[in-house]
């Protein structure tokens, strides 16, 4: 997609800064993250990708999984 946004470095860094509180957060609730997961988070930061466009990736992933009948659907 032309035109993208892409994060800057600083924003970058913010992310990767909150990560570890994000993760133990979401550790209290019962939901860990595969290496599946992971590789994905550290693709996204390589794209360097926005907020909007991660959430995008992550939706389209997931609709390709159901599609697949890898997730079960609800």
């Amino acid at each position: 997609m032309s035109g993208q946004r892409h994060l800057t470095d600083t924003e970058l860094s913010e992310i990767l800064r909150r990560r570890p509180g994000i993760r133990a957060s979401f550790a209290c609730e019962g939901i860990g993250f595969t290496a599946e997961d992971e590789a994905l988070f550290e693709q996204f930061d390589r794209e360097r990708l926005t907020a909007d466009e991660r959430a995008r990736r992550i939706i389209e992933i997931s609709r390709a999984k159901r599609r697949a009948g890898v997730i079960a659907s609800t």
